[in-house]
């Protein structure tokens, strides 16, 4: 199937203008990338991450009943994080999550890499936190088995979420075209580095840690079934089909969209007021809007190279 790439902001240029716009920008930090960020051992995060927070990052100790949110930026974090508060809503647990909504998102599932260590600390359990660390550097105890989500999405749905991303926060000062957006991304030079390694870590799992891989496809395709699987590997009670039911409805992307308390709606004042909001669409095949053919297939080259030897499916086929 071919593929024509949209006539959208920020793509519908000539090459030659394209080259210029690339020429004349302003080039950042050690990699010389065209947006603001932090390169700290050998990783790329936003740039008011810093060294002291990686620091802390390694250093937080971990509990038994600790649950990490653990994805690549866009991956559908904050859709697994509200179906978690949803969770605890209808069995009416005791947990923070199920209080009424005074707090948003961030606050009762802090963000590990941008939390003070002491704020987490004080927290009560189980705890669910929020973490875009490579596999290498999440936070780990081997004498603490804790447990880790990792959700993962087709890579050219994320580019095109994590484009409107870097291009909708004012931090990263980028506005660049979106098919050299892609060519960063090819590259693993876009904010948490390359989607590809990132995965692979999560699904090789070489530490043996205790993790439920899942895919924001498979999410997508059957709410309840995953909703269900959530609910049991964060330890819950029974979900009967009627409570499953509701989570899918109070989880749903319209839903999120409109509510201050997940939609980071705190966050406009840092936005730029001409992009996209932070939830913008939360679909499945979006790409074909964005990617020309040539690209699209750089992208499915790249998926079967680094995944040819695991038994996984993130064939751009079906997803």
């Amino acid at each position: 199937m071919d593929h024509v790439l949209q006539e959208t902001p920020g793509n519908n240029v000539t090459c030659d203008r394209k080259e210029e716009m690339v020429k004349d920008r302003k080039l950042y930090g050690e990699l010389q990338l065209p947006f603001k960020h932090s390169y700290l051992h050998g990783h790329i995060y936003p740039p008011f991450v810093k060294q002291q927070h990686l620091d802390e990052t390694k250093a937080f100790k971990v509990r038994l009943d600790d649950v990490f949110i653990a994805t690549f930026p866009k991956n559908g974090t904050t859709w697994t994080q509200k179906i978690i508060l949803n969770l605890h809503k209808v069995h009416q647990t005791d947990h923070d999550l199920a209080k009424p909504d005074e707090k948003h998102m961030l606050e009762v599932m802090p963000w590990l890499e941008n939390t003070p260590n002491e704020v987490v600390d004080n927290m009560p359990g189980p705890r669910y936190i929020k973490t875009h660390n490579a596999y290498d550097w999440v936070a780990y105890d081997p004498a603490v088995p804790c447990k880790y989500i990792y959700i993962a999405r087709n890579p050219k749905d994320v580019c095109v979420s994590l484009w409107h991303h870097c291009k909708g926060f004012a931090v990263f000062e980028y506005d660049g075209p979106f098919d050299e957006f892609a060519e960063l991304f090819l590259q693993g030079k876009v904010e948490s580095g390359d989607w590809w390694e990132h995965v692979r870590g999560f699904y090789k799992n070489k530490r043996d840690m205790t993790v439920l891989f899942m895919k924001y496809e498979d999410m997508h395709a059957d709410g309840a079934a995953a909703i269900k699987k959530l609910n049991d590997f964060c330890s819950l009670p029974p979900l009967t089909d009627e409570m499953a039911a509701k989570v899918v409805e109070l989880s749903a992307f319209k839903s999120m969209k409109s509510d201050p308390k997940s939609n980071y709606s705190w966050l406009d004042d840092v936005r730029k007021k001409d992009q996209a909001p932070f939830m913008r669409k939360g679909t499945v095949g979006d790409w074909t809007n964005y990617f020309s053919t040539e690209m699209a297939e750089k992208f499915d080259e790249k998926t079967q190279q680094m995944f040819s030897d695991l038994d996984l499916d993130l064939s751009c086929d079906k997803l």
